[in-house]
């Protein structure tokens, strides 16, 4: 040991006793170390397993690399492993440790073994491990009998699988496939991050696979559903009808593939991309989302082809002729959500359902793909290559990448990438297909092969919408042009759709949400007095004794600013946040009013206090509003139109507003802005997004996840609770509510439309009768004032 206690490189050399010994002092201190994290009965300990050259004094590494060396130490210091296997006792005890120790480092307490005493007065020293990437290991338990292979030799048993390099078959060339890096820009990928997986993201419901089991990741078909359950496309009927209730129809009743505008065959590749641009600046997702399928579809991948690719035949004489390799028939798109550690089997697109070409691009985090070659051709030199797809990227799978490998992503936390080992993120991919019409075979010969069709198939029909954002049973333009022209009464009309019915997304990402998150709400948010400049001024410039509606008052922490000088009804759809407002009278005498209610309320007289405990309000939604027409001299909502997901539904309550307010009134509106302040924390990449509520469990109340009978709700059984803490139970039991182990917090998600610059106002001006005296931007928020007019 030198000074400072770190064990010198050259006493490690001269004594490979003493190594092994440290060696195993070390794994007795990590094993110390991890034992916290075995729940097994009678606490039976963890296994550690070391391979033979995983210690990092073998010679398992090139000569040229040298051992790393901290700029504070004196002399080189060298890992004791580069790597080991954890055996845990069970899989949650696994998931836990990975959970709890993915990138950090520990410190260990590692007695010295006795050669090393006569050395050093010390008896232990402090060891810090590097950053810990742990994964899954599958370990692969060996037959009865010994394992031999095709020529009869005995194979050894398998070490645990791990993540192999994608340097170790750089020298091999598929043919037909292509990665474009950067293929999407940074701003792109932000946007479509937000709208697919944001509220209005138009998910398929659950899918049978061919096995009978249901596909675990999250996925979306738009133009032509691919069933997984027949390996095929679905093809919708000649009549274009997509009634997601008729018979036979609802599983293909997808959502269209968004597209450009009308005159799009008229427009260059320039205007295409900057068509594209202007709706990522404009925040407008599905727009994008057109452009970019638009731009793929003209994208000519001989301009990227390798010069591996220039050796195929096909490939130089289509360069010589001077012809594109385009797709511009793409008509089916599928996005699948990969969580990390998920993956997908190994497979070849059905030949007879999609034709040549599948369009990959990646967002968020990045995996290694792998290919095997599924058809015997003799040759043994490329029988398979791991691929990496980076974030932003494109895949183009053509010719022997598409019809002669099998593709398939292995299931694990990280990838190796040319030495680097990349942890796995969330990751969406957006798959661009051409559907082909069904084949047609003579009787007794069953789909083995695209020629044994006795019809040549030819691209199905694109299946296209303007109209967003997209959902299931939605009808392209061409069928909803076909209807309009067919059906004269505009009730009976397929487009016709009610404001009033509450779409699923405001049910559980707003209302929903609020119900939960009441009491934590009303201590954080309303007990601490902190209004809205823009509100507060609007209601101290009306006339003293106005009846002022609160549209949307939550705990009605407006009320005591109202009461100073007029008179309040208040209205919200969130029951427990009313009682909130409605129940305050009832916690605390006079003595300890300011604790419950907050500073607003002391200034209240007492008469205006007295209304305070008692305030007239009522459970009623927005669109709603309980109230007669020109019953109030004035109106406020704030906060309120943001969690309205519709463009119908935010004029429907624009319009609510006007009727209740005399002729003359006014009323005020604020509404989060998409445009947010340079020190602000919010950053929005989309207008409809999810935004999370960090909810403390000592605030929550313990309820079961269906509602349908509360007589039988029951608290989680001792079975179900073990290992489990307060946050992680009342998370389980909220419908759509996640765990965050980190902060041990509940994690609820709102859905909020953020308003861009003028959106308000063009509202207004659907609405009859309304004019729009002042608009301002307020602290990352838009505040218009209105005015009822004849």
């Amino acid at each position: 040991l030198d000074n400072s206690g770190v064990i010198k490189n050259g006493l490690l050399q001269q004594d490979a006793r003493i190594e092994d010994d440290l060696r195993h002092a070390f794994q007795e201190a990590l094993r110390d170390n991890l034992s916290q994290y075995d729940s097994s009965k009678d606490s039976l300990g963890i296994e550690l397993f070391v391979k033979a050259d995983s210690a990092a004094g073998k010679k398992s590494k090139p000569d040229n690399i040298k051992p790393k060396q901290d700029p504070k130490d004196t002399v080189a210091t060298r890992l004791l492993f580069d790597h080991l296997h954890i055996g845990m006792r069970s899989n949650d005890d696994a998931t836990n440790l990975i959970q709890s120790l993915q990138g950090k480092r520990l410190q260990l307490k590692m007695e010295l073994p006795n050669a090393l005493l006569q050395n050093s007065v010390a008896t232990n020293i402090t060891v810090t491990t590097g950053k810990l990437y742990l994964d899954y290991a599958d370990v692969l338990q060996p037959k009865k009998g010994n394992l031999r292979n095709k020529k009869n030799e005995v194979k050894t048993p398998r070490e645990p699988s791990k993540s192999e390099c994608t340097s170790s078959t750089d020298h091999v060339h598929i043919a037909g496939l292509h990665v474009i890096p950067n293929y999407v820009s940074v701003q792109e990928e932000q946007m479509l991050m937000a709208g697919l997986t944001g509220p209005h993201a138009p998910w398929a419901p659950p899918q049978l696979t061919t096995t009978g089991g249901y596909i675990k990741r999250r996925v979306q078909h738009y133009g032509y559903v691919f069933d997984y359950e027949s390996s095929d496309v679905l093809r919708r009927d000649d009549g274009g009808s997509n009634d997601i209730f008729g018979k036979g129809s609802d599983k293909s009743a997808c959502p269209a593939l968004p597209c450009m505008d009308a005159n799009v065959a008229e427009m260059t590749d320039d205007e295409v991309e900057k068509w594209t641009e202007r709706a990522v600046e404009d925040v407008k997702v599905w727009e994008a989302l057109a452009g970019v399928i638009e731009k793929t579809r003209r994208f000519d991948v001989s301009s990227v082809l390798s010069e591996g690719d220039l050796n195929d035949g096909v490939s130089k004489m289509s360069l010589d002729e001077g012809t594109k390799q385009t797709y511009p028939h793409l008509n089916q798109l599928t996005i699948n959500e990969y969580n990390p550690g998920e993956g997908i089997g190994s497979h070849v697109d059905t030949v007879t359902a999609f034709d040549d070409g599948l369009l990959i691009i990646t967002l968020n985090g990045g995996i290694v793909m792998e290919f095997r070659k599924a058809i015997d051709d003799g040759d043994e030199s490329n029988m398979r290559k791991l691929v990496y797809l980076p974030p932003r990227s494109l895949a183009v799978l053509s010719r022997d990448a598409r019809y002669k490998y099998e593709h398939m992503i292995v299931s694990r936390m990280t990838d190796t990438v040319n030495g680097e080992i990349i942890p796995r993120k969330l990751r969406v991919s957006l798959t661009l297909r051409t559907a082909l019409t069904a084949p047609v075979f003579d009787k007794g010969i069953g789909k083995i092969s695209l020629a044994q069709s006795k019809v040549p198939q030819s691209h199905l029909p694109k299946y296209e919408s303007k109209v967003f954002p997209p959902r299931w049973g939605q009808l392209s333009d061409a069928a909803l042009a076909n209807a309009s022209s067919t059906i004269g009464d505009e009730k009976d009309s397929p487009v016709d759709r009610s404001d009033l019915i509450t779409p699923e997304t405001e049910s559980k990402h707003v209302h929903a949400v609020y119900d939960a998150i009441a009491t934590q709400w009303h201590h954080t948010r309303g007990k601490r007095g902190v209004l809205w400049p823009g509100a507060t001024q609007f209601i101290e410039s009306l006339p003293p004794g106005s009846i002022i509606a609160d549209v949307g008052c939550g705990d009605g922490k407006y009320f005591a600013e109202i009461l100073k000088h007029s008179y309040v009804i208040g209205t919200d759809i969130s029951e427990p946040l009313l009682k909130t407002a409605a129940t305050r009278g009832d916690d605390a005498d006079d003595g300890k009013r300011k604790n419950i209610d907050g500073p607003q309320y002391q200034r209240l007289s007492k008469a205006k206090r007295a209304l305070s405990e008692n305030p007239s309000v009522a459970v009623a939604d927005c669109l709603h509003i309980p109230l007669r027409s020109n019953s109030c001299d004035a109106a406020i909502s704030i906060a309120v139109m943001h969690h309205l997901s519709t463009e119908a539904r935010r004029i429907r309550c624009l319009a609510e507003l006007k009727r209740i307010v005399k002729v003359g009134g006014r009323f005020n509106v604020q509404a989060w802005a998409l445009e947010q302040e340079t020190d602000s924390k919010r950053k929005f990449h989309g207008t409809d997004l999810l935004v999370p509520f960090n909810a403390q469990p000592k605030y929550l109340q313990t309820q079961a996840k269906s509602s349908e009978n509360d007589d039988n709700s029951q608290q989680p059984s001792s079975a179900e609770s073990k290992g489990k803490g307060v946050a992680q139970m009342m998370a389980e039991q909220y419908d759509g509510a996640e765990f965050d182990s980190k902060k041990n917090l509940v994690v609820f998600q709102r859905y909020c439309h953020m308003y861009r610059k003028g959106e308000l106002e063009s509202l207004c001006e659907r609405v009859p009768g309304l004019e729009v005296l002042e608009s301002a931007y307020e602290k990352g928020n838009w505040v218009i004032t209105c005015r009822v007019c004849e």
